[in-house]
């Protein structure tokens, strides 16, 4: 259990990407085929070594230690973009080491059967536009290799049907890897746009587009926590529209959510864009006001007030109007959220009990 906790952290500990789950996803790659690209090529040089391949030891074992730079780049957090200069360093050495296993002809004549690991490592860490780039620069150099005049820039010698077939079948290689990364990253895209569309609709009410209470609860505990840190006023608005159950009862509720559209929409035309709305919850509608004092929201609530009271609704050629109540609380350095949002609800009780149609501030 200890020795698998290790391993995940040895993988997963990296730069922050807790907001991009694509970069997460590739970083975490990065760090397995680091692992497995530095152990492997470690013990082929020693292999090399034992075999008295002296310079192909040392080329694997430099491999290896780029490998291994990488896997210490991606965890280090002192570096910028760390990723970015990983990708670059892991594909660039995987592409010098493979050119030189064609140029070598490796262990009997076997090196360049490894060139099948380049394109899937290109294109995942590269993407598709700067992995199709990559994989084109190699060909040519590979093109370039196998095909130069008398074998001149290889130190082995393979037939022309070998090297045919090789290059044939590595661009078809190339060519299946490249639609695989294509539908993935699509797949991907469509699948983050989906997870954003349900957290919308988690956080936002479906009849009005307002947000709900969950969407208003995180913005009250950034905006809480903020007027807390820096001592700037904080302002909580309880609005409730007069006689609801009448609306619906006289007009019927296709009417009733018309009437929940149309006023928030009339309030969010008045909001400066640091303030926050939600339906808190039938015809309740909750302000946050951040930055703003207990008289200051007085101003706007008697403004929302008086604009809700002059504006006409149509309902099978007859109008009617509606109004509303309002309770608002300036929050104090002892208030809790759920106490402010309890003292602006008093105040609206408040203004119900007094006659409605009015607004009323905290003491």
């Amino acid at each position: 259990m200890q020795f698998r906790r290790f391993f995940q952290n040895y993988l997963i500990i990296v730069e922050d990407h807790s907001n991009d789950l694509e970069a997460s996803q590739r970083v975490l790659v990065a760090n397995i085929f680091g692992l497995i690209g530095y152990s492997i090529g470690f013990i082929m040089s020693l292999v090399a070594f034992l075999r008295e391949d002296w310079l192909l030891g040392i080329i694997l074992l430099a491999s290896s230690s780029v490998l291994f730079i990488i896997h210490l780049f991606l965890r280090s957090k002192k570096i910028a973009n760390s990723y970015t200069y990983t990708a670059i360093l892991f594909t660039s050495a995987q592409m010098l080491v493979m050119l030189y296993l064609v140029h070598t002809g490796g262990v009997n004549g076997t090196g360049p059967l490894w060139i099948y690991l380049v394109p899937p490592v290109t294109l995942f860490f590269g993407g598709i536009r700067n992995g199709i780039r990559n994989l084109g620069m190699f060909v040519l150099v590979l093109s370039l290799l196998l095909f130069y005049p008398n074998d001149a820039l290889l130190q082995t010698s393979y037939t022309f049907e070998f090297k045919s077939r090789l290059l044939y079948s590595f661009l078809t290689v190339s060519c299946l890897f490249w639609l695989y990364e294509y539908i993935r990253q699509n797949s991907f895209q469509q699948l983050q746009e989906l997870n954003q569309q349900l957290e919308k609709q988690a956080k936002h009410d479906a009849l009005s587009g307002l947000l709900n209470r969950r969407g208003i609860g995180e913005e009250l505990q950034k905006e809480f926590e903020r007027s807390q840190r820096y001592k700037n006023a904080l302002t909580l608005m309880m609005c409730d529209i007069d006689y609801f159950k009448k609306v619906n009862d006289q007009y019927g509720h296709d009417m009733g959510d018309t009437v929940i559209k149309k006023v928030a929409e009339i309030f969010e035309s008045v909001l400066r864009k640091q303030d926050s709305l939600a339906r808190w919850g039938g015809e309740e509608y909750l302000f946050l006001l951040p930055e703003t004092k207990g008289n200051q929201g007085m101003q706007l609530a008697e403004k929302l007030r008086s604009k809700i009271e002059n504006t006409q609704f149509t309902y099978k050629d007859k109008s009617f109007s509606i109004t509303i109540s309002i309770g608002l609380h300036q929050l104090t350095s002892t208030d809790t959220i759920n106490q402010a949002i309890t003292l602006a609800d008093s105040q609206l009780f408040k203004a119900k009990e007094q006659g409605r149609n009015r607004c009323i501030l905290s003491s």
